[in-house]
């Protein structure tokens, strides 16, 4: 009987020891597999291979080519001029979508390969802030035990320990979903080992021709050369249904489908318009910013150094200490946030005024 108890025991070790080994194989594996760090361009061409909206859109096309055949087709039996110019309404559209899904996935592209990069700096700002944090913590250690602070004064910077903790926590939560949405744009599993490589963010002004760009955009923007296809396809058909043989009520029909289309491009522009501007505003606002912001930082640094010297001499008190800190973060995490702000108000306007992102630092 205890032969077999031991049998039985020794069995269960050697096969403990096998599940182990195996855990310990995996866990390995998972933490040697390679990230992959993407630069724009790469992001952008991973999204072009797997975009399901890109798909559908493409899908739209060949729809749409295969409609315009058979419109082909039927006009050897019954000709009809209006309904061959609707088919290639309909295919010229089905194009003009595809291209539009193509560039608004280069600015979602964009928008969260930035994001990410942003919820990055943003981590890294946070554990700056927990390093002063605690370094500021054993100085009033330091003091009690000397005699020159208060037992408050250690339990204020152990506070401020235990906030930057949370603040960390919370940064690194933040970069964790941003990671996921950049994966889940580039069409990956939200777990997969890619990520946006580092890049020096351009922050150089830049000038541009306001009104020629809104030109260029009210020629160009699809939904525009859309209602100027529908536009061209109601007129023709007026002008069939101009004749002694077709109903009146028809013919008014049509003059009515023309008059709507005709405000709704009216519409459009104007819409367009002010969207353009907005997007050079808030692109020109960010620029602006940002030397403010810069001098912000250095300002804030500054005074955070003098503070623990001066903490360090007795000259001040924790609080005006930890408000120096704060400071310090603050100024960095708007400056951050300006950066990224003004990249991608950039990148919106670029988009408004028509000018193509694919494969555009």
């Amino acid at each position: 009987m205890g032969v077999i108890t031991l049998q039985k025991r020794s069995w269960l070790i050697g096969l403990l020891v096998v599940v182990l080994m195996a855990v310990f194989a995996v866990t390995a594996a998972a933490e040697e597999r390679e990230v992959r760090y993407v630069t724009l361009e790469e992001a952008e061409q991973i999204a072009l291979e797997n975009s399901v909206k890109l798909k559908l859109a493409k899908l739209a096309v060949e729809e749409a080519e295969f409609q315009y055949k058979q419109a082909e087709a039927a006009m050897i039996m019954k000709p009809s001029p209006v309904v061959l110019m609707q088919a290639q309404a309909g295919l010229d559209i089905a194009r003009q979508q595809y291209l539009t899904a193509l560039d608004e996935l280069a600015l979602e592209v964009r928008t969260d390969y930035f994001n990410a990069l942003r919820m990055q700096n943003l981590l890294q700002i946070a554990q700056e802030g927990l390093e002063s944090a605690r370094r500021h913590e054993e100085v009033a250690k330091k003091k009690l035990a000397a005699g020159t602070a208060t037992r408050l004064d250690v339990i204020k910077a152990t506070r401020n320990v235990l906030n930057s903790q949370a603040s960390v926590s919370q940064a690194r939560h933040g970069l964790e979903l941003a990671q996921m949405k950049f994966r889940q744009t580039l069409g990956l599993e939200l777990d997969a080992a890619v990520l946006p490589k580092e890049i020096d963010l351009d922050v150089e002004p830049q000038e541009v021709d306001l009104e020629k760009d809104i030109e260029y955009a009210l020629a160009n923007r699809d939904e525009i050369k859309q209602l100027v296809l529908a536009i061209q396809v109601a007129e023709k058909n007026v002008e069939i249904s101009d004749n002694d043989y077709t109903p009146v009520l028809t013919l008014e029909q049509a003059k009515l489908n023309l008059a709507k289309l005709k405000l709704q491009l009216e519409q459009a522009r104007q819409g367009l318009a002010l969207q353009i501007r907005q997007s050079y505003t808030d692109w020109k606002q960010a620029e602006e910013r940002i030397p403010v912001l810069q001098k912000g930082v250095e300002e804030a640094v500054e005074m955070l150094r003098l503070s623990e010297l001066s903490y360090e001499a007795d000259m001040i008190t924790s609080n005006d200490l930890q408000d120096a800190q704060l400071g310090v973060l603050s100024a960095k995490n708007d400056l951050i946030n300006a950066i990224y702000d003004y990249n991608l108000a950039k990148a919106r306007y670029f988009h408004a005024v028509a000018r193509p992102l694919a494969g555009q630092q």
